[in-house]
């Protein structure tokens, strides 16, 4: 049981006038130790920093000794360490170690401070000011206490930290200009992140209500982007930030999440200045150690994760919100505590406060070693953090990555097992998924082939893709496979085949509801999709976004019908903003008409009843959202479920629902739209005796530069397999250019399996043109030039 007792509080006049409280004194004896323990740090760092006074002091870690000058940050941290072995305090700092009374917690309010900084300025002198400052910026119970709103204010943005004053205050101490203020924030920081580290690190964070205010009103401050706090100051402070349990955390991102957009931006970019300067300074820059080591890297990258989500959390949500997803939760994030303790489904957000690219950090995606990350990644065991858990850092080039290892060490996982059963059982048994095709029966044959490989051996698909046309010589290295997959593509989305329909105002492929194809068929594109993927492969596919959504187990809603169906949107949109009385001008109800296979006009009721149901001012929301569902989901329920199904047999243990989000599976579909051949220009490689300044090299690009773009994706699909741009843009495609003997009437001929074109050394650049073109044009098969 707590002992309970009187505690008294000072009055006006200076005299204590009583009064009746209840009072844990337990709790009274930890706030003196941590009061106690947070000041003999303090007397180490001073002692480190400044000297006890006594010239020729025989203390080793004291300053007066003539020991070398320790920088505040290696000061703050050996202080922490100082403390934790007890080690020897000079006598003159001991005296300042005595239990720190009963009295009351200096702090600050918008008002004290205001009126310190007149008087200061009056007097034309900071001293009292840099004081204050520094006793209330060093303590964490004095911070905790400071610029709290009045007891009569309404809490805002989840915090009872009045936001406002302390931009005021920060406002106002900037705009002083004097170098002594500013540096008091400095070294206040310094002082007090490692105190807030330890308590993070050894044991529970306090159970003060406002414990958390300090870290809202330090990442407040506007000049935490300066070179003084990114090179001391603020990556000590973001370690304890890091260390801050979930809930704690969850907490912060609900604050943070009422704040504009603008605000988030400029916290964000301050922890991007942060990393990009660890970058290029820090000991990562010269190869000492991989950036996932870094600590000031790690800690920002933690921290940016809360600003991530608070973005998320702040941002505009699908108004269809409670019905909006097809079975399990589709959050690519499943497996984060943060997410859990937030109960967000990050798919949810339709437009986050700040955008996704912005948290993507440039100079760090360059200097990560991908292979490294995505070994830590895998091994939970070893403890290292891995930037693949942290991916709203990456870009998708550097997750495609990601995904590429994590496909290649499956593929090859299936191809030893598949070894060691032909050991074992002395059965006969191939390490790839071979398909081998008819070119006129191609939809026929890989139907075929890959329904019989996903019922009897399903495990067959995470193999790697070997395809072979029948009668056609030629070594599957890749080049084949992305020939498979075009044509199979070109095929099934002929609108003449019947599966979908094009749209020519959107360009988009959408699911002909009155398709007269098999879910079979829908099983087998799905499965050409997640193969694609899963073989590094990019395909001239047109969805729009709300597919990759469905995959991911979003249903479609109006905001989608924008990008998919635009012109019925726009329609849609212009009902919901008739100013005038929809029931009696409109005439309409909740029915929808649509045209089955045989030509037949059928009416569909949106709702039980529907056709009884007029639409009116008060209700045409609700019809506008079942139209919706009705186009994007119930009307093609059946195609998308076994297009779904086959993409999930190949995708479904990989991460690339955890690693990416739609819109970047879109990506790693469809392929980068930059056709960006300056940049192809630039990345280009040469053999065989052609170099950058080659005249025939030189004609070459300047041919390339004068086509078409029809032309230039010819050329793409004649040297590469593929006439789309691997994510990332053309720094991503290795494309090289080499001689292929003297002068010739021969065609250029190209090894699409490693993306290598092979020119004769032509005597003109209008016969380069002339033969090029007849090459990009004609060629099509293996082995035809």
């Amino acid at each position: 049981m707590s002992n309970k007792k009187n505690c008294s509080s000072d009055g006006k006049d200076g005299r204590n006038e009583s009064r009746n409280c209840t009072q844990d004194t337990d709790g009274d004896d930890s706030v003196d130790m941590k009061r106690a323990a947070e000041q003999k740090i303090k007397n180490y760092f001073f002692q480190l920093t400044d000297g006890c006074g006594v010239q020729g002091c025989s203390n080793e870690y004291c300053a007066s000794s003539g020991r070398k000058q320790t920088s505040k940050d290696d000061a703050a941290a050996l202080a922490l360490q100082l403390f934790m072995k007890k080690a020897r305090l000079c006598e003159p700092l001991q005296e300042k170690n005595h239990k720190v009374p009963a009295k009351e917690v200096p702090f600050l309010t918008e008002k004290s401070f205001l009126s310190n900084l007149n008087s200061c300025q009056e007097e034309g002198n900071y001293k009292k000011l840099v004081h204050n400052i520094g006793v209330v910026f060093s303590s964490s119970e004095s911070l905790n206490k400071s610029f709290l709103l009045d007891s009569s204010g309404k809490q805002n943005m989840g915090t009872n930290v009045d936001i406002e004053a302390v931009r005021n205050m920060y406002s106002a101490l900037f705009k002083t200009g004097d170098s002594s203020v500013e540096n008091s924030l400095i070294n206040s920081l310094v002082a007090l992140a490692p105190t807030l580290e330890m308590e993070l690190r050894y044991k529970a964070p306090s159970n003060d209500p406002n414990f958390l205010n300090q870290f809202v009103i330090i990442m407040e401050n506007t000049m935490l982007q300066s070179p003084e706090y990114l090179d001391q100051a603020l990556p000590s402070f973001l370690k304890a930030v890091a260390l801050l349990p979930v809930k704690f955390q969850a907490t912060l991102v609900h604050i943070w999440s009422q704040f504009s957009s603008k605000e988030i931006r400029c916290m964000v970019e301050t922890l991007q200045q942060l990393i990009t300067y660890q970058v290029l300074t820090g000991p990562s820059a010269t190869g000492n150690m991989p950036v996932q080591e870094d600590e000031a890297i790690v800690a920002a990258t933690k921290t940016m994760k809360m600003l991530y989500y608070a973005s998320i959390l702040g941002g505009n949500f699908d108004q269809t919100l409670n019905d909006n997803h097809d079975g399990a939760t589709a959050s690519s994030d499943h497996d984060d505590p943060l997410v859990k303790e937030l109960k967000i489904d990050m798919l949810d957000c339709r437009k986050p406060l700040v955008k996704c690219e912005e948290f993507v950090n440039d100079p760090l995606n360059e200097q990560i070693e991908v292979d490294r990350d995505f070994t830590y990644f895998k091994n939970d065991s070893q403890g290292k953090f891995s930037f693949l858990k942290y991916n709203f850092i990456l870009s998708t080039a550097t997750k495609s990555m990601g995904l590429f290892y994590d496909n290649r060490v499956r593929m090859y996982s299936e191809r030893r097992l598949t070894l060691l059963y032909s050991l074992v059982r002395g059965q006969h048994a191939t390490p790839y998924l071979r398909l081998k095709v008819r070119r006129d029966h191609l939809i026929e044959d890989a139907l075929v082939n890959l329904e019989m490989t996903s019922q009897d051996n399903p495990a067959d698909l995470k193999k790697q893709l070997y395809v072979e046309f029948e009668g056609e010589q030629g070594i599957d290295e890749g080049g084949v496979s992305k020939e498979f997959f075009q044509l199979i593509v070109e095929e099934i989305f002929n609108p003449d085949y019947g599966m979908f329909t094009f749209d020519e105002a959107t360009r988009y492929c959408w699911f002909n509801l009155n398709s007269f194809e098999t879910d079979g068929q829908f099983f087998l594109i799905g499965l050409v999709l997640g193969l694609a993927i899963y073989n590094n492969v990019i395909l001239d596919v047109h969805f729009p976004m709300v597919v990759y959504r469905k995959l991911f187990g979003k249903k479609g809603t109006f905001e989608d019908l924008k990008d998919s169906h635009s012109s019925l949107a726009s329609g849609l949109q212009d009902l919901l903003d008739y100013e005038g009385d929809v029931e009696s001008e409109m005439i309409c109800n909740f029915t929808i008409g649509y045209t089955d296979m045989f030509g037949q006009s059928l009416t569909k009721e949106l709702k039980e009843n529907g056709a009884e149901i007029t639409v009116t001012n008060e209700n045409r929301q609700e019809f506008v959202n079942l139209y919706a569902d009705f186009i994007l989901n119930k009307s093609v329920e059946r195609q998308f479920k076994a297009f779904k199904r086959g993409f999930d047999m190949v995708v479904s243990e990989s991460p690339l629902k955890t690693f990416f989000r739609p819109d970047e599976v879109e990506l790693l579909v469809s392929g980068c739209q930059d056709f960006d051949f300056d940049a192809l220009e630039k990345s280009t490689e040469y053999d065989n005796g052609l170099t950058e300044g080659s005249t025939l090299i030189r004609w070459f690009w300047e041919v390339v530069h004068s086509f078409s773009l029809e032309q230039k994706k010819q050329l793409l699909m004649f040297t590469t397999g593929s006439d789309r741009i691997p994510v990332g843009g053309f720094s991503k495609l290795r494309l090289i250019i080499a001689k292929n003997g003297p002068d010739s009437d021969r065609l250029p001929t190209a090894h699409t399996c490693f993306n290598v074109l092979l020119l004769p050394e032509y005597s003109s650049r209008g016969k380069l043109k002339e033969r090029l073109l007849k090459a990009i044009t004609h060629a099509k098969g293996f082995g035809l030039l």
